[in-house]
């Protein structure tokens, strides 16, 4: 069975030509954990990239200009759809988000008639940044930056994906689509254009989006919450404004317990930023002036995620198609799951599969990169296969189903998590009481042969050594056959 994850895979081209035309070989089975960061735009020395920033914010305060004329306009011109077409995002299992809905235009008209009110119109900071709001209070969250600027740039993805589609694909992988990608800002409403883009063609399906890999990072955006947290009193003492500075520092530190914990430092920051708001703008500025670390910052992640997630996947997905009959179970949920994580078990440990998951001598230890390389276990499955369900008692790794009567939970743990022994004897049973399911199975992936023997230790603790719905990955280095 072919097995086609990549994109370069499922078109049959050499991943080498994406990488030389500049586009990310995205996974088109499930989202990467990646987006676009307005700032590299900002920061880049491409022309276009630059206008695009602009492009992004004179939107942005377009729609400010709106919410402050008359807080009561048109509700939906600030909601945006997520581009899912991108294969970009949180979403473990396919490529399904949410966008910005009701809430966050509401929020967002609340942001600019209150605390954001002087969006736009910055004097300390060379330009708006649209990462601004969501610095502190405005209950917009980081989704936003990804979902609003690949909206107002999707014109431009379009076109760089059309140009690498006339370029480098087969005609018949490629087709006509109108999309609404242009807004007309007198008529206020977005219009479609044509584009000859790549398609899943062998089901006749949608198009499929690229992305240019130097405006891509991972995790958070250079500008971000837990960076001006970390940066925050190297930002105030640096004011060159003493009166200001010696205001800011007091008021600070009036808001400080004796023995102050993290949340008490978090709690006294957001109460000086709520005074004197233009800490953001310094703090910004502060970022403008360090631009050149966020290029390099960026390029670190993505080479990281292309070695450790993207080759990962392929690799790993063709080492078990390869070596047994791994994509071809059909049992009830719990044998499915269990003869997988069994066939993982198998190629990891007796056919070098352990080689996979290492890079540079070192282990991906990665917990949420471990879930994704596992989600390989439901490839082309008959099963409904949910990933992080939560039915009230948090989210659980997977929620395997057939019907209502016939599912089972499924959870991935490092061996080396201190709270393997807590999870193993609570976790799955709360998922399974809040899911309605009756079966279970926990994966546990060992590094080391300490990590074996702690496992050995907990499951013998917990009366549940040889349980058959354990199973234990001894993902530690082998010796050649040759020297054994």
């Amino acid at each position: 069975m072919s097995i086609k994850l990549l994109f370069s895979e499922y078109f049959e081209i050499d991943s080498e030509v994406l990488d030389k035309f500049g586009a990310l070989n995205i996974c088109i089975d499930t989202d990467l954990p990646l987006f676009i960061d307005p700032f590299l735009m900002f920061s880049s020395e491409k022309k276009e990239y630059v206008k695009l920033h602009k492009q992004v914010v004179g939107h942005l305060i377009q729609l400010k200009e709106l919410a402050t004329d008359n807080p009561k306009t048109n509700i939906r011109l600030f909601q945006f759809p997520e581009i899912k077409q991108n294969w970009l995002g949180l979403c473990k299992w396919g490529n399904n988000g949410r966008g910005l809905g009701q809430k966050f235009a509401r929020d967002l008209i609340k942001a600019f008639n209150g605390f954001y009110s002087n969006f736009g119109n910055e004097t300390v900071t060379l330009s708006s940044h649209i990462e601004k709001l969501t610095l502190v209070g405005a209950g917009i969250g980081r989704d936003f930056i990804s979902d609003f600027t690949t909206n107002i740039m999707l014109e431009y993805l379009l076109g760089f994906t059309e140009n690498f589609a006339l370029n480098y694909l087969q005609e018949n992988q490629r087709k006509e689509f109108s999309v609404r990608c242009s807004f007309n800002s007198e008529l206020m409403l977005w219009a479609p254009k044509t584009f000859v883009l790549p398609y899943f063609y062998l089901e006749d399906g949608d198009f499929i989006l690229l992305t240019p890999l130097d405006i891509l990072t991972k995790d958070e955006a250079f500008i971000c919450h837990s960076d001006l947290r970390n940066q925050f009193r190297r930002i105030t003492n640096a004011l060159e404004n003493s009166s200001l500075r010696d205001s800011i520092n007091m008021y600070f530190e009036k808001r400080l317990p004796i023995q102050a914990k993290q949340k008490d430092i978090e709690r006294a920051i957001s109460a000086t930023i709520q005074q004197f708001p233009e800490i953001l703008d310094y703090y910004i500025s502060h970022k403008e002036n360090t631009k050149d670390k966020a290029v390099k910052i960026s390029a670190e992640k993505i080479e990281k995620i292309k070695s450790e997630l993207i080759s990962t996947l392929s690799e790993f997905c063709k080492k078990v198609a390869d070596s047994s009959e791994f994509f071809n179970i059909k049992p009830t949920t719990y044998e499915a799951a269990l003869k997988r994580a069994l066939y993982l078990k198998d190629v990891i440990e007796n056919n070098d599969g352990y080689r996979i998951f290492y890079k540079k001598g070192k282990a991906i230890a990665s917990e949420d990169t471990i879930q994704r390389i596992f989600r390989l276990t439901w490839f082309a499955t008959p099963f409904s296969v949910d990933s992080e369900v939560n039915n009230g008692r948090g989210p659980a790794d997977y929620k395997i189903s057939y019907g209502e009567r016939d599912s089972t939970i499924v959870e991935f743990k490092l061996a080396s998590s201190s709270s393997l022994k807590r999870n193993l004897l609570n976790q799955t049973e709360i998922y399974k009481k809040a899911s309605k399911t009756i079966n279970d199975i926990k994966v546990i992936l060992c590094y080391t042969s300490s990590d074996i023997a702690k496992v050995s230790r907990i499951l013998k603790s917990i009366k549940q050594e040889g349980a058959e719905n354990i199973v234990i990955i001894d993902a530690t280095k082998k010796l050649s056959a040759s020297l054994v």
